[in-house]
């Protein structure tokens, strides 16, 4: 029950210059603590291989019970499901108790860290980005789970959401969000635009042109410019279908390029057909002006479409379409940022085995259904066959958004990469998404449509802070 494209593992304790790059101000957290009942071990489907004495205060109690400790940055409605399963989990294991602690996606790293350093480790982490979960992995604070993820096969996960640390998997994905551009059918054929999907970035910009009329008030598509890591994924995708990126496989900074300087001089050719107003959009403002006429098109991730018609323009029901970012030419590759957040095991918890079946059972493929239901339509699977679930499809929200859910998770299919750590395929890096959350690839588009820099010169400049930075 609940009482509250061109593109050294360390198993030890954190380094002290591990714990300061972590631990800088932890926010409050939401702690939940799951109380199980009482039984052996074996009741609970599985022997503890490597089972605490008892010793550590917190981590076994005087019955015998374990306490696992978890941490996530859920939101509300998701928040409440995972406390169901993890009294389900409680009841399957018959002595585990599981303390639930929801923090916010900033706080994340940083509470893990602290918790670790202080002897006290959350048993089993999502660090609410790759970024932060790959971070985590080299610099000590989890463990490699190979037999969770070999257990079921690779073929059970979304293969774009799966990557190795020195040959060793450390996270176990199960939903995660990919960039996506929604438009405005209706203004599309009031306009006489070309529709979506668009095979190029001259079809693409034609359609921006042709949708703007600043006598109406009303933009093609919105540049986006603010100082935040999400503003920068734009123009990063743009370079990266362009054959351009922040670094190479062999760890090289590569920004200072050609196809940089084109795709930042794109997004200088776009910003005719934005409003000067998009420019120090905050995330959340990025959304309503499609609903309310003032963009043809916009790009998003985690998607809010169901609930944005509902709350700015209920008439819009069926016309708010979803698609691909282009690729320059219909010869390059679409590039789509994803997020697939994962579950790992502490290096320090004294109960690896219940914490990786934890793990499983917070992966089973029926717990990410409910997962994904807790907002429904706004995240997609990283485990393969959910779509086939018809517990799903209940759903009165996916049964209206069918076809956009499907166009979305195909989108992810098709297109979507990790690029904050997983840029250049089969390499994993986590200096991109370095540069995102620093926001230096913004940087460079503020400087060209801003400050009006040449794009190569933006490039260089940015690219020699990287390499200042990145050493």
């Amino acid at each position: 029950m609940t009482r509250s494209s061109k593109q050294g593992r360390r198993k030890n304790r954190p380094s002290k210059r591990t714990r300061r790059r972590f631990i800088k101000t932890a926010g409050a957290g939401t702690v939940v603590a799951l109380a199980g009942c009482t039984g052996s071990e074996s009741e609970g489907g599985g022997t503890e291989s490597d089972s605490s004495d008892g010793s550590t205060p917190g981590t076994t109690g005087s019955n015998g019970t374990k306490t696992i400790r978890v941490i996530n940055s859920a939101y509300q409605p998701v928040q409440e499901v995972f406390t169901e399963i993890f009294n389900e989990f409680e009841q399957q294991e018959g002595n585990v108790n599981v303390e639930y602690n929801r923090v916010d996606f900033a706080d994340a790293p940083q509470q893990a860290a602290q918790a670790q350093a202080a002897g006290e480790p959350w048993d089993v982490m999502n660090l609410a980005s790759p970024g932060n979960n790959v971070t985590a992995a080299q610099e000590g604070l989890l463990q490699p789970i190979n037999s969770v993820i070999e257990d079921r096969g690779t073929d059970y996960w979304n293969e774009k959401s799966l990557f190795k640390l020195d040959g060793d998997y450390y996270f176990a994905p199960n939903f995660g969000s990919v960039i996506k551009l929604n438009y405005r059918q209706d203004l599309f054929e009031e306009a006489g635009a070309p529709m979506p999907p668009f095979d190029s970035w001259d079809e693409y910009m034609s359609a921006a042109e042709i949708l703007t009329d600043t006598s109406q008030n009303r933009y093609g598509h919105p540049v986006f410019l603010g100082n935040n890591h999400f503003h920068g994924v734009w123009p990063m995708m743009l370079t990266m279908m362009n054959g351009g990126g922040v670094v190479n496989p062999d760890g090289e900074i590569i920004f200072d390029s050609e196809e940089t300087a084109e795709a930042l001089q794109f997004v200088k050719d776009m910003n005719e057909y934005s409003p000067t107003s998009a420019h120090n959009s905050s995330i959340p403002d990025m959304r309503p002006p499609l609903y309310q006429g003032q963009y043809a098109m916009t790009w998003y991730s985690t998607n809010q479409v169901p609930s944005d018609i509902a709350n700015y323009n209920p008439d819009l029901q069926g016309e708010v379409k979803v698609t691909h970012v282009p690729a320059p030419s219909s010869g390059d590759t679409p590039v789509a940022r994803m997020t697939g957040t994962g579950y790992g095991v502490s290096s320090e918890t004294e109960h690896p085995e219940i914490a990786k079946r934890l793990v499983k059972h917070i992966t089973d493929r029926e717990n990410v259904v409910r997962q994904l239901l807790g907002q429904p339509a706004a995240k997609i699977p990283m485990v393969s066959g959910v779509l086939e679930e018809d517990r799903l499809w209940e759903s009165e929200t996916l049964q209206q958004y069918e076809d956009h859910y499907r166009n979305l998770v195909s989108i992810a299919e098709d297109y979507g990469r990790i690029i904050a750590v997983n840029e250049n395929p089969e390499t994993v890096n986590p200096i991109t998404g370095r540069a995102l959350s620093e926001a230096m690839v913004v940087g460079a588009a503020q400087d060209v449509v801003i400050n009006d820099m040449d794009p190569m010169e933006s490039a260089t400049k940015w690219a020699d802070q990287m390499r200042n930075e990145y050493k």
